[in-house]
């Protein structure tokens, strides 16, 4: 989320609070509240929508509907504190201004519509991303990203993502996860939690670090070590994803033999070839004879 659309969610927010604090200003009554709290609870199903039952199993569940009821209840005290500050307000001017009843309820539904423009809730959840995750990245200063700091939270973050996933939103969030001038932390543990789960798991995840793996420009820049081996671990044995990693790789050994330091080792590829058999065999030995014979000192021998 760019800052400008984190500014714009900002000042939808204040307005969102402004309609019952100007109510409670003015010396309206409790029959106020309802359209307020009706208008917060809108707010928080359209800005956090992972936190609502998403089925009509999850309303019939006990727990659905406890989550529900707390988000609710949460939103008319809320309303209810604004009301009373406003009110303490005026009283501290010793005066409530005339005005028209449904202005402070229209302050705060105009925050709905600036809200939706600068956050998509439908988009979200099929990214499998959060508003929080997303403020968090925009307080930061420019360059740094949290998923930089954090290997375990980088890779539990691509983990998390659907298998149908976007690939430009995968591919982003591989980016977001690389420390500039410092490498890819998350690429050990990425690597060996794909290597241990099913192979149908990660398919958006498994394509993207195909792809990201055997960037020419991230491989001659070294700004991603363990990447490549990471991608190899992401295709494991499946022929499609095998299909696209081998001439890929493969044209970057003969292109960037400075680089062959970031490939599995000559032996892990061979023995990968013995167990597959057939074309993808013929394709691994052939990198394997581009490889060194001995794996460089603290090279991981995935793949």
């Amino acid at each position: 989320m760019s800052r400008f659309r984190v500014l714009f969610l900002q000042i939808a927010t204040a307005l969102l609070y402004m309609g019952p604090l100007v109510a409670g200003l003015g010396g309206f009554g409790w029959a106020m509240l309802p359209p307020f709290v009706s208008i917060f609870v809108l707010w928080l199903v359209l800005l956090r929508p992972h936190q609502w039952p998403m089925t009509l199993a999850d309303w019939r569940s006990g727990v659905g509907v406890g989550a529900a009821l707390t988000q609710i209840l949460s939103q008319i005290l809320l309303v209810t504190v604004l009301f009373g500050v406003g009110r303490g307000i005026g009283g501290v001017l010793g005066t409530l201004p005339v005005m028209f009843p449904m202005l402070p309820v229209a302050m705060s539904f105009l925050a709905l519509p600036l809200m939706r423009l600068a956050w998509n809730p439908d988009r979200a959840l099929a990214e499998g991303v959060t508003i929080d995750a997303l403020m968090e990245a925009a307080r930061l200063p420019v360059g740094v990203n949290p998923l930089a700091r954090d290997p375990a939270r980088a890779a539990a973050a691509l983990l998390a993502l659907p298998d149908d996933a976007a690939p430009e939103t995968v591919l982003g969030l591989l980016e977001q996860s690389a420390v500039p001038g410092k490498g890819w932390p998350p690429a050990a543990g990425l690597a060996a939690a794909l290597a241990r789960a099913p192979a149908a798991r990660h398919a958006a995840l498994r394509k993207a670090l195909v792809l990201w793996g055997t960037d020419p420009a991230l491989l001659a820049a070294g700004s991603a070590p363990g990447a490549l081996r990471a991608a190899f671990a992401a295709a494991a044995q499946d022929d499609g994803l095998l299909a696209d990693l081998l001439p890929r790789a493969t044209a970057l050994a003969r292109a960037l033999p400075d680089r062959l330091d970031q490939f599995p080792d000559a032996l892990a590829l061979r023995t990968l070839a013995q167990e597959l058999g057939g074309d993808r065999a013929a394709e691994l030995s052939a990198l394997a004879d581009l490889l060194p014979a001995t794996p460089a000192r603290g090279t991981s021998r995935a793949a």
